[in-house]
């Protein structure tokens, strides 16, 4: 089911829900369970080209193998902050780390990367066994595998590396110092350490993959945290509109020193100093505007929102400054000298032309959410009233029945977005109008939304063939 803006009477291609805000309402984002962010990042181990969902410490551990303070993970550290989830993605990856076990015997990284370089192999005696061995994994110098063989034929893939060839094993010779036999470092009291691990610089391909990855998932903020890219940016901006007004899928895109002049982008342009002496640029800084945007509330604005862990921000900007580029559309961040805290300025994105259609309120992210959130938790809640009635080997009426279905829903939703405080002054009788479409094989639904913080309503209408 496809969905995006309709003209009346140009009907499209593909079945589906289509939304058309009208006036001062063409922005949404999601309200259910929000807090997923799509993130790309450089890190130096794990499966590159792929989403990884990561949700904990835990997810982190589990499923990439590496701990949250690795130098490699700073995005993700700083997007973890706020967003519940984040969808990692692994831009690219570099050559991977080895070492030759014994004769004819070689232990390959799983990944590229110079995290490969960390990985231990030690071989001992069994101690119940005098004829096998155990050949121990070691991950900073942490135990992650260990299993007990005969021969190297007999040698498992683990989660970090991978074995080949076969004969006869001999346990590990510690040395002193860190020597190198044959190009293989071995490790002082451990065993054999794998070196030859590279990183790969992510070039703009890479990035292009990573958004056509992200097409297929589900996600409420998407980052791009590179620096000086203009054509990297407009692919980006591109991106998100397409995924907004015409295929209907309500996200924003968040990165740094870029003009989009859309509600869909949020430009960051001040980078923050962390308590541990870390300087968080502009660029970086995008991957904690996109969790902190992501786990927002409908009803919340990041306005005054803290920066967890910043002590000061890059550049003191002036007030006379500060004003000037909050009227460019730009996301910036305050230090508070009492306290020592940095916080968000003010939540707005990167539009700064206003017209009858958009005015100045859809530069609030806020509203945005809310809008947002109208149509992508509509879409959902339509398409899974639709399924429903397929399930039960019928169709939703194209009648009265159906009509009253589709309006109960809406009222429902409707009303527990203003029991939360997302929208206001909601009046069922007269904010909602549905009837039959031309061929009387659908609905024609119009809707008056008034977010909170909005002093007007904002008018859309939806098409459900």
């Amino acid at each position: 089911m496809n969905g995006g803006t309709f003209t009346q009477g140009k009907e499209k291609e593909r079945a589906g829900i289509y939304f058309n805000f009208k006036t001062t309402a063409q922005e949404r984002v999601s309200i259910g369970e929000r807090g997923i962010v799509a993130l790309p990042v450089a890190s130096n181990w794990g499966e590159a080209k792929t989403f990884v969902s990561i949700s904990s410490i835990e997810d982190l551990n589990k499923k990439v193998g590496l701990s949250i303070e690795d130098p490699s993970l700073i995005l993700l550290r700083e997007a973890k902050k706020k967003a519940k989830t984040v969808l990692m993605y692994r831009l690219t990856e570099g050559l991977r780390a080895s070492a030759d076990l014994s004769q004819g015997v070689k232990a390959t990284a799983l990944y590229g990367g110079s995290k490969g370089n960390d990985i231990i192999i030690r071989i001992s005696e069994n101690v119940l066994d005098q004829t096998a061995f155990d050949v121990t994994t070691y991950m900073d110098e942490a135990e992650v595998d260990k299993q007990t063989v005969k021969k190297a034929e007999e040698l498992k893939a683990n989660g970090y590396v991978t074995f080949t060839g076969t004969g006869e094993l001999s346990v590990s010779i510690p040395l002193t110092g860190t020597e190198e036999e044959s190009g293989v470092t071995l490790n002082p009291q451990a065993g054999i350490r794998l070196a030859g691990g590279t990183d790969k610089a992510p070039a703009n391909s890479d990035y292009i993959d990573f958004l056509a990855a992200a097409e297929t998932e589900n996600f409420d903020v998407i980052a791009l945290p590179v620096a000086d890219n203009e054509q990297l940016k407009a692919t980006f901006a591109a991106f998100i509109k397409r995924l907004r007004d015409a295929q209907g899928q309500k996200v924003q895109g968040v990165t740094a020193h870029y003009s989009g002049d859309y509600e869909g982008i949020i430009n960051v342009t001040e980078g923050v100093l962390l308590e541990d002496g870390t300087e968080i640029k502009a660029e970086e800084a995008t991957a904690w505007v996109a969790g902190a945007s992501a786990a927002a509330a409908f009803n919340q604005s990041l306005t005054f929102v803290e920066y967890e862990g910043a002590v000061d921000v890059l550049h003191r900007l002036t007030h006379d400054e500060v004003i000037e580029r909050l009227a460019k559309g730009e996301f910036l961040f305050s230090y508070d000298a009492r306290d020592k805290s940095v916080s968000v300025e003010k939540d707005i994105n990167s539009l700064v032309t206003f017209t009858a259609e958009k005015n100045k309120k859809f530069a609030k992210n806020k509203i945005v959410r809310v809008l947002d959130a109208v149509n992508n938790d509509l879409t959902r809640e339509l398409k899974a009233l639709i399924k429903s009635k397929k399930g039960t080997g019928s169709d939703l009426p194209a009648t009265n029945d159906g009509l009253q279905f589709v309006k109960t829903m809406i009222i429902q939703y409707l009303t527990t977005l203003q029991d939360a405080g997302g929208i206001a002054n909601f009046d069922s009788d007269t904010d909602i109008t549905i009837g039959l479409n031309e061929d009387r094989d659908g609905f024609l639904i119009d809707l008056a939304v008034q977010p909170v913080d909005a002093a007007e309503k904002f008018y859309f209408n939806v098409e459900v063939n």
